[in-house]
């Protein structure tokens, strides 16, 4: 008996020495990733611009569209809701660097961070002016998402052409 609880003792102490052992070396190697990268938390696979361009340009256009052109079925407010949706998403992830060459300044911005959450919460608002399938609502959510977009591009993307040096509305569809 004697025997056995020694041996067990003896197997407890080697285990929970290699737990900490374990637990030191994962510390100690994330520490080291991410001073040596100089990121401060998770970081996307894609640039911003990309975020921008396919998640959140490709939303918001079928958006106006249904401003003007009512949704007819109850698939084109599913679809609505989707794209809104996706809106919100960008929103959120306009707020982690990505790779490009802009994006870890631009996330380090406090206006930045300040658009990027206005984006998720006016995709939020779109959500819900889709599911109340309020169109007046959804003109009042798509005028803030306009106002947020021109800010945006005002502030960091100067080099963009602005719905103001527009003179047609872009061509949309649905």
């Amino acid at each position: 008996m004697l025997v056995k609880a020694d041996f067990l003792k003896t197997r407890l102490i080697k285990i929970s020495m290699l737990a900490l052992s374990l637990t030191a070396l994962v510390a100690c190697s994330d520490n080291q990733s991410a001073s040596q990268s100089g990121n401060q938390g998770p970081a996307l696979p894609v640039s911003l611009n990309d975020v921008m361009v396919a998640l959140v340009n490709k939303a918001t256009d079928p958006d106006w569209t249904a401003v003007w052109n009512n949704p007819q079925s109850d698939r084109d407010w599913r679809e609505l809701e989707h794209l809104a949706f996706q809106v919100q998403t960008g929103g959120g992830l306009m707020q982690v660097a990505g790779t490009g060459p802009m994006d870890a300044e631009w996330v380090a911005d406090a206006g930045w961070q300040r658009l990027a959450a206005q984006l998720e919460q006016d995709g939020i608002r779109a959500v819900n002016a889709v599911r109340s399938r309020n169109i007046e609502l959804m003109q009042r959510a798509g005028g803030q998402l306009i106002e947020t977009c021109e800010s945006c591009h005002q502030q960091f993307a100067t080099d963009l052409p602005r719905l103001d040096q527009m003179t047609e509305r872009p061509a949309v569809s649905l």
